[in-house]
């Protein structure tokens, strides 16, 4: 009977250690697919710093690019401001030159 007892004990022990080797199958596989899943987020996250700084890039160029075109503009003011000032002057000019025409009879 002893006998009997032992060599199921023995059939559950294999049986277990049977499983225990399948789970540690399945802890290695389990590991891989991690360390997989860690260097994707590791790509990922190097990808994210690339198209961080490339956009960061771009919207410098972009801040530049605005900043010379408020420039401009502004000087298109100025520009505009001096040319309206020098009409007047010179439409006063025509007019006093037209009067003075009139005075001498030319």
């Amino acid at each position: 009977m002893a006998e009997k007892k032992k060599n199921k004990l023995d059939l559950i022990l294999d049986k277990l250690t049977a499983h225990d080797k399948k789970f540690a199958a399945q802890d290695q596989k389990f590991d891989n697919i991690i360390g997989k899943l860690i260097k994707n987020d590791e790509k990922f996250d190097e990808l994210d710093n690339k198209i961080t700084t490339k956009f960061s890039d771009v919207l410098g160029g972009l801040d530049r690019v605005m900043g010379e075109l408020e420039t401009a503009r502004q000087e298109r003011v100025f520009a505009k401001a001096e040319d309206d000032r020098q009409n007047l002057r010179l439409n006063d000019l025509e007019g006093r030159a037209k009067k003075v025409e009139v005075k001498i009879g030319a």
